[in-house]
């Protein structure tokens, strides 16, 4: 078996989350960065749904951007991403227009972590699985 059979499976997938995760920490750093900037509205990407469509068979590539008001993307995660205005869930709670909620945000950001942190725990477990069977198991 070569290294790509021993790499199909869970590490793509688990990739695929690491990055997403990793984009979702910059989106949400960048809607606290503009807690204060009048008609600001909060994005959000739902990792959930880019990781269902990425294993329904979605076509992969790098980041498009299909609209001039969308943020542009940084490089490729391996799957197209789509970034949503969270305008749906959250309101503009001021007179500016500024729809970042600093306590939602935060909370967010604390999630994203955990569940990068337990992803990238994950990916060691199994790196070290590998070293183990490479040994000989002990």
């Amino acid at each position: 078996m070569g290294l790509e059979g021993l790499f199909k499976g869970a590490f793509p997938a688990l990739e695929k989350a690491l990055d997403l995760r990793a984009m979702k920490h910059e989106l949400i750093v960048s809607n606290i960065a503009n807690k204060d900037t009048p008609n600001f509205k909060a994005f959000d990407l739902i990792v959930e749904e880019e990781m269902a469509r990425s294993e329904a068979g979605s076509d992969p590539g790098r980041l498009r951007r299909t609209h001039e008001g969308h943020l542009p993307g940084k490089g490729s995660v391996g799957i197209s991403t789509r970034i949503r205005d969270a305008r749906g869930e959250e309101r503009a709670l001021r007179g500016d227009g500024n729809s970042v909620d600093i306590d939602r945000e935060m909370a967010k950001l604390s999630e994203n972590n955990l569940l990068y942190d337990a992803l990238a725990q994950i990916i060691s477990r199994k790196f070290d699985g590998l070293e183990n069977v490479i040994k000989g198991g002990t």
